[in-house]
């Protein structure tokens, strides 16, 4: 099953600053009575009868399509990310063009959702983009300049932007060290962790934490991080998770909900969003032991209230040096405008990290950064 509106596969959507089939997946803060409704007819839909029992009495509810089970990895290590990109410049990169062609994820509900009703990308990561667009083009409407196009999460779109079909990722993105042998990658935008998404029952969380996840059916969105941490993921008492893997983690989302796995493990900017849409799921509250060092930017670092296990830095990924320090440019000033404050408080505000990251120092001079062994 696949979700409503998605691209058939194979096929890519482009338009200027709309789509043609829109994944209808919204969230705000409050969400408005229209948007309210729009999300649970889309819910309606995907999960057919799903509302009165999370697993239908008379036959198993359908998979999405593309679902799978996934390799358990080795133990994981710690991810290797990188948080140093080039230093900012004004100067218009001469590759831009007369259009800046974006590379975006519908299903994720925060960062860069399509809204519907207005016909329009909305989210924090599409106030980021409009941004750059409105630097590259002070005098113009900077939607009437960008160009999305709707890719999968993770890497999937990398052989994109490596051919000129899109000049910036903006999806929630993890700079890691791998990623960056294959993209450059700007200054850190958002940071983030990794935790995850269970039913809600009697108000409470159907599982406290990661601690009780062994041995259980845990989803994450391929070609990401996140279902290779889940892969590497040990309970203190060395037990493993069954990793599945999904074309997005609104897919998951669908499984979580028809009972066919039990948990939705990614960053949590993403399962904010999603806890909305799906009111009847919560987020863990239980930290994993020994993840402390995880969580130097989550603001309940001291208070012993961050569940993330992995660290995060988010970053759009990008093909050409000239447009990193142009876009790392764009960031500092959304930081001195209050735009950056303003779409955080809008989009993610139930997000738990301390707010605009500070650009690593000293910045690089080449790329890839010095970094660690290969994640």
């Amino acid at each position: 099953m696949s979700r409503p509106g998605a691209p058939a596969p194979g096929r890519r959507t482009a338009t200027r600053g709309t789509v043609r089939r829109p994944l209808p997946v919204a969230v705000r803060r409050p969400l408005p009575v229209a948007v309210r409704a729009v999300l649970a007819a889309t819910l309606t839909l995907v999960v057919a009868a799903c509302a009165a029992s999370t697993v239908p009495a008379t036959a198993p509810a359908p998979l999405p399509a593309g679902v799978a089970e996934a390799p358990t990895g080795e133990p994981a290590n710690d991810l290797c990310t990188v948080r140093r990109s080039f230093a900012p410049s004004e100067q218009r990169p001469a590759r831009v063009g007369d259009r800046l062609v974006v590379g975006v994820d519908p299903s994720d509900a925060t960062m860069s959702y399509w809204n519907a009703q207005e016909q329009t990308f909305q989210g924090f990561l599409i106030d980021l983009v409009l941004e750059v667009a409105r630097a590259l083009w002070p005098r113009e409407d900077p939607r009437g300049r960008v160009t999305f196009k709707v890719v999968p999460p993770g890497q999937g779109p990398f052989a994109l932007l490596a051919a000129g079909e899109i000049q910036m990722i903006a999806t929630s993105l993890t700079a890691s060290c791998g990623r960056a042998r294959q993209v450059i990658f700007s200054n850190d935008y958002l940071d983030s962790g990794q935790t995850a998404l269970v039913r809600k029952v009697d108000g409470r969380p159907q599982f406290r934490g990661m601690e009780q996840l062994g041995g259980r059916r845990v989803c994450a969105a391929r070609e990401t991080t996140s279902l290779k941490a889940i892969a590497g993921y040990r309970t203190a008492a060395g037990r493993a998770l069954v990793p599945v893997s999904a074309p997005h983690p609104v897919d998951c989302l669908v499984m979580l909900r028809q009972g066919q796995v039990d948990a939705v493990s990614t960053d949590e900017n993403i399962l904010v969003g999603l806890a909305e849409i799906a009111p009847d799921t919560t987020l863990v509250t239980e930290p994993p032991p020994g993840n402390r060092k995880f969580c130097d930017y989550h603001t309940g670092r001291d208070a012993g209230t961050c569940t993330w296990f992995t660290d995060e830095p988010h970053a759009f990924a990008l093909d050409n040096e000239e447009l990193a320090r142009f876009v790392n440019h764009v960031l500092e000033s959304t930081r001195a405008s209050g735009v950056w404050r303003r779409a955080h408080e809008r989009w993610l505000r139930g997000h738990p990290d301390r707010g605009m990251p500070t650009p690593g120092q000293p910045p690089v001079t080449d790329w890839p950064p010095p970094s660690g062994p290969p994640d």
